[in-house]
């Protein structure tokens, strides 16, 4: 019997169905279900590792050839504390999660725009009272930094109600895509984003990303723009976007991710109306992106089995 094994982390990941695809795909190799603690004779013969690794295991996995993880974001997979050598190939599930998060992004951008988070308050209240004037997505100016399956699938929605779209990326591509008003480059981004009615973040956590919408940012941008974050929270000045609403200067702000996470019980964030939190659940949880996870790497490991080269490969400089 073979000793070659496919760890697998994450009980969402250790359903019977799943299971028996990737048994199917690679009969030859070993499940090993990390929900039981392994012995560091299981973890030496493991191969290939999908689910989320930290670096106890990364020390007991000498043969360890190839990680994907379940993720999109990879910052600390190629974090060098993490100790993934340099020969081991990192893939990741980009591309998984933008249907869903694009869904949400979209939902929090009308919740704002409609004063939702007021009404939800005044209803616990039982306040019957108008908030002031709704507005419309149709005809907003929507900037999105990060033009990824996540923010490309955000701009085509708001582009289909009517807003105009434009697109950041980090470097200019030949195509715009149709939906897209605009493209710029990070270096152009406070062109981007100085008519914006919103600006939504699909950003990794990179040196690159980190405080790239600084206070002097947030500052300039048009006074009652609304702000969706779905990236990392690190791509904020945190501490400069909260006196901005407290100030009401910007008009609102849909956050899944902020800094720390999770984010302190008596951070003035909580209690702002104009301010819609989730616990970093835009990915909606165990929907079609877990279908859209385990589809991406069955598809990997045909091509790792058959000696192909993958689709694309995480660059660990980059961080992406």
């Amino acid at each position: 019997m073979t000793n070659k094994k496919i760890a697998i982390s994450s009980f969402w990941l250790l359903q019977p169905e799943v299971i028996a695809k990737i048994q199917a795909t690679a009969p030859e190799y070993e499940i090993l279900d990390m929900s039981t603690p392994p012995t560091d004779g299981q973890l030496a013969d493991c191969e290939i590792f999908f689910g989320s690794i930290n670096a106890e295991m990364v020390h007991k996995m000498p043969n360890l050839k190839w990680v994907h993880v379940q993720t999109a974001g990879v910052e600390w997979y190629v974090n060098p504390e993490t100790g993934l050598p340099e020969h081991v190939l990192l893939t990741n599930s980009s591309g998984a999660y933008g249907i869903s998060i694009a869904e949400y992004m979209l939902t929090v951008t009308l919740m704002l725009l409609r004063n939702a988070g007021g009404y939800i308050a005044q209803q616990k209240e039982h306040i019957w009272k108008a908030l002031g004037r709704a507005r419309n997505l149709h005809d907003c100016n929507v900037a999105v930094i990060g033009m990824g399956d996540i923010g490309g699938r955000y701009a085509y929605l708001c582009n289909a109600m009517g807003a105009t779209v434009n697109g950041v990326v980090r470097t200019m591509r030949s195509n715009k895509p149709e939906y897209i008003n605009a493209l710029f480059t990070t270096e152009q981004l406070d062109e981007a984003i100085q008519n914006a009615d919103i600006v939504a973040l699909a950003l990794p956590g990179t040196g690159e990303t980190a405080g790239i919408l600084s206070r002097q940012r947030l500052s300039r941008m048009k006074k009652g723009a609304f702000i969706v974050n779905v990236g990392r929270g690190s791509a904020i000045d945190q501490d400069a976007l909260i006196e901005l609403l407290a100030s009401e200067h910007l008009g609102g702000a849909g956050l899944d991710v902020t800094t720390p996470e999770p984010l302190p019980q008596d951070n003035p964030l909580w209690d702002m109306p104009n301010v819609i939190i989730t616990p970093h659940t835009s990915h909606g949880g165990r929907d079609n992106t877990s279908e859209l996870v385990v589809g991406k790497f069955v598809r990997y490991l045909k091509d790792y089995l058959a000696g192909r080269p993958f689709e694309r490969v995480v660059d660990k400089k980059a961080g992406y």
